[in-house]
């Protein structure tokens, strides 16, 4: 950051006007000269001006130690050590408070909106990108690669996934204008890889994920390693490889066992069940899931609601009608009861099963829910794969009550949704 960067984003900061600042030093214009990088002050005005903002040295000796730990929280934060990295914040920010250091503030807004989006509180990033944009025209290359990665890494959280891709591109244009270490281009890759996986384009998603994962073996990490090679499983297991996606599933489990990450664990878990369910492997199919859930224990609600919907889902399948309307039952008395907010999404989710499964609703109300609410619901959020099965579930029931014009339409539907996600 320059000169002029690093004093106009201080007085900003502390809410002074340029002629606060400039009174008694020089003229507003001259100072405004400054700031917009035009002119370099000599350093007796720049001794006055930084004592003016209260800064005792703009150049601090410890500045590269501060930045050095801003970076080290960061890296914390990107090797998902949630315990470190809340010990880091605390003590970083207080070393802000005290040096007030251009440069280092601007860092710390960006990794704070990373910290926050690690930490799952979108409201809290969402307010720290607010402040992060005033600041923009201050930023070089490399804070503006941060703020692009971090804003689609916050469209992504959001489940804005086209928005999120836009974003990580744009950051990946600027990582080639810097020098950056390797595990960074991995996180890069990865992020890239993840958005094209929501957005279904799997050849990206691959030769990205390949890349990020060439790169977490090469340096031994092997919770990233796993990340990557379930990342790959699910491409595989979308084109139909199932062999392969269950290869990729395995090395993932080795890795995940070597460093006890029992998170990672429940989500390969989860993984295997959906590839047994659609082997038709039913039995084996629940085993997974069930243990998913084991793994699950402490994660949040939202986290174990996915494999309680996959369960439920495969009890309904293998005709286990019995324990699928226990497992909705009390999936929606835990939505009821829990304070922590849940995607709507699962709501719907568990409420067609409990139609399917109960006697007590009519076929008219199952049909206007499916009509007004859920096929709609997942087809503005571009969840295909659950529009494909609802539609076929809708064209069920007009199939039995001798609808069969809507029965075609949404047998149709079903159809098209699915090419959508797998070349017919």
């Amino acid at each position: 950051m320059k000169i002029g960067d690093r004093l106009k984003f201080t007085r900003l900061k502390k809410e002074m006007t340029q002629e606060e600042v400039a009174e008694g030093i020089i003229s507003v214009s001259y100072l405004s000269k400054i700031e917009n990088n035009q002119v370099t002050p000599s350093k007796e005005v720049l001794h006055l001006l930084c004592q003016r903002l209260g800064i005792d040295n703009l150049f601090h000796e410890r500045m590269n130690e501060l930045m050095k730990q801003i970076m080290l929280w960061y890296k914390a934060i990107t090797d998902k050590n949630e315990w470190k990295a809340a010990e880091m914040y605390e003590k970083i920010k207080k070393m802000i408070e005290y040096f007030n250091d251009a440069e280092a503030n601007i860092y710390f807004l960006l990794m704070e909106m990373r910290y926050y989006l690690f930490m799952k509180n979108i409201s809290a990033a969402e307010a720290a990108m607010m402040q992060i944009r005033e600041l923009y025209n201050a930023f070089d290359h490399e804070m503006k690669y941060y703020y692009y990665k971090f804003f689609g890494l916050l469209y992504y959280c959001k489940e804005k996934y086209e928005e999120a891709l836009e974003y990580y591109k744009k950051a990946e244009e600027l990582f080639r204008l810097q020098s950056f270490p390797k595990w960074e281009e991995a996180d890069l890759y990865y992020l890239l890889a993840l958005a094209y996986s929501r957005l279904w384009k799997m050849l990206s998603c691959i030769n990205y994920v390949q890349c990020a994962l060439a790169i977490y073996q090469a340096d031994y990490n092997l919770k990233r390693s796993a990340e990557c090679h379930v990342l790959l499983g699910i491409c595989y297991r979308r084109y139909g490889e199932l062999d392969k996606a269950v290869e990729c599933y395995s090395l993932a489990q080795k890795a995940a066992q070597m460093v006890n990450d029992i998170e990672l664990l429940g989500i390969i878990e989860h993984n295997l069940g959906y590839l047994k369910s659609m082997k038709k492997e039913h039995r084996e199919a629940i085993r997974h899931y069930e243990n998913s859930l084991v793994y699950k224990k402490h994660a949040t609600l939202a986290d174990r609601f996915i494999t309680l919907f996959s369960l439920i889902r495969e009890y309904y399948v293998s005709q286990n009608y019995r324990k699928a309307l226990a497992s909705v039952e009390e999936s929606l008395q835990l939505l009821k009861q829990h304070s922590e907010p849940i995607s709507y999404e699962y709501y719907l989710h568990f409420t067609v099963y409990q139609y399917l499964l109960s006697r007590d609703v009519s076929e008219q109300e199952f049909e206007m829910f499916m009509k007004n609410e859920v096929i709609p619901y997942f087809q503005k959020h571009k969840k295909y794969e659950d529009v494909a099965q609802y539609a076929e579930y809708l064209a069920d029931y007009y199939e039995r009550c001798h609808k069969y014009k809507l029965a075609s339409k949404y047998y149709k539907m079903s159809y098209d949704f699915l090419k959508k996600i797998i070349p017919i």
